[in-house]
């Protein structure tokens, strides 16, 4: 069978499905008081949260954490990708890398409260270490400093209570300067603030719009910064390598991309390979469970291997931390999907396919959700999948958590396209194209996956 039959049978389980997760009151904005506004720690929003400690029993929270011993870096600068649930942190003088996991804004109307840098002149937010680093006092009755950047904070004012509590665990809270970021900060996880460690991360969409880091990692990022203004670039897609593999720990999980089984560095891990994007993901054989479920990530659940349907393959559960599988790269909710060799137990999980957006992978028009779109297969390949697009005369129709699009001449025609600022933006074998006219209006341009 090619790989338009295998995988055909499970193509008419794929919808158009967006994570949105539960609304959450309150916001992680705020601005500078020395610019005129009030103060942001009145109604600074932290989003998801386990306890609360209604008892008042604070424990190590209240316990400023020590930055650990390490060479300050000269030159140092960030890259978030929030489909990725990672920080990159790196300086080009040195060769210095390190990724690390993070929990960035919930997802609403299908995009993450965080916002990206990308529709700023530079592309940047910036973390101004290079300011005097403030110290809030444990004693919650009184008044706390505001700063850029903390060297340990505790506290947060419940909005709706008014009760103090310290979530923040006496970590560093560093705040992103640059509008539309001001007062949204990279802090601790939040969850489990009262351990001594101060706290454990859930990677996944979890905030008000703030970036969570394990509390070793914000730790190490502040040592490592100390002293500098830290250009940070956020992103919505996958962080890539210049041969185009992504951004990944070093220790990867279920779903994660891979290139070949060493990879998929964990017990039973194999490299599948997935025709929607040309790219392979990290699974696991199983016969009912899968015995690899990680605190802090969404459940794994054992489903029948779409290429071999006598056998079984471990994949995740859909939910908000991974916004219903749309973080995952030509991965589509399958609802309802039953459990290999136990068929009367069912979940929604995220399988390989197609989310139907314009400019979106396809292996064929059944792919394309949007009425009157196919699959341009012009260019498809054995590692590249088609795009769906649709016939258009000046402009196309945007989706909800779908990347924006735009109408562009083809052999004479017009045809829609996703637009983009970085390459990361786009599928492999495309590359973001600045200044891309518009069908029939060529006086108006885009920057366009083509």
């Amino acid at each position: 069978m090619d790989r338009l039959d295998r995988w055909g049978l499970r193509r008419g389980f794929r919808g158009l499905v967006l994570g949105v997760v539960a609304a959450m009151v309150w916001s992680c904005e705020g601005a500078d008081p020395a610019e005129g506004e009030a103060d942001p720690e009145e109604e600074l929003g932290i989003g998801e949260i386990d306890d609360l400690k209604e008892d008042g029993s604070w424990g190590a929270a209240l316990t400023c954490k020590a930055l650990p011993d390490l060479p300050v870096l000269p030159n140092p600068e960030i890259v978030v990708s929030l489909d990725g649930l990672t920080l990159r942190l790196f300086d080009a003088t040195t060769g210095f890398e390190k990724v690390f996991p993070i929990g960035p804004g919930a997802i609403r109307n299908g995009v993450s409260l965080t916002p990206t840098s990308l529709s700023r002149p530079d592309l940047r937010f910036w973390l101004r270490l290079d300011k005097p680093l403030v110290q809030e006092v444990p004693d919650s009755r009184k008044a706390q400093p505001w700063g850029y950047a903390y060297r340990c904070k505790y506290w947060w004012k419940d909005p709706d209570t008014g009760k103090q509590v310290p979530v923040f665990a006496g970590l560093p809270f560093l705040r992103l300067e640059g509008a539309p970021s001001l007062a949204y900060a990279i802090h601790g996880p939040i969850d489990a603030y009262t351990e001594p460690s101060g706290g454990r991360l859930k990677r996944g969409f979890v905030s008000h719009g703030c970036i969570r880091m394990e509390a070793a990692d914000v730790l190490e990022l502040t040592a490592r910064c100390r002293g500098k203004k830290v250009p940070v670039r956020v992103q919505r897609s996958v962080e890539r390598r210049p041969d185009g593999s992504a951004v990944d720990l070093p220790d990867r999980w279920l779903l994660s991309e891979c290139r070949q089984d060493g990879d998929c560095n964990f017990p039973g891990g194999r490299c599948a390979r997935n025709p929607w994007s040309g790219a392979g993901f990290c699974t696991a054989a199983c016969t009912r469970l899968c015995p690899l479920d990680r605190w802090g990530y969404p459940e794994s659940f054992c489903v029948a291997d779409p290429e071999d349907s006598g056998r079984g393959i471990c994949t995740l559960k859909s939910g908000p931390l991974n916004a219903s599988c749309a973080r995952y790269p030509a991965f589509a909710l399958d609802p309802q999907e039953p459990r290999f060799s136990q068929p009367t137990v069912r979940a929604d999980v995220c399988l390989p396919g197609s989310r139907g957006y314009l400019g979106g992978p396809c292996l064929s028009d059944v792919d394309c959700r949007v009425a009157g779109s196919v699959c341009d297969l012009d260019e498809a390949g054995p590692d590249r999948p088609g795009r769906c697009t649709l016939a258009c005369t000046r402009t196309c129709p945007d989706q909800t958590g779908a990347p924006g699009t735009f109408c562009v001449s083809d052999g004479g025609e017009g045809r829609c396209v996703a637009k983009c600022v970085l390459d990361d933006d786009c599928l492999p074998g495309e590359t973001c194209q600045a200044g891309t006219p518009r069908f029939g209006q060529p006086s108006v341009t885009a920057s366009t996956c083509l």
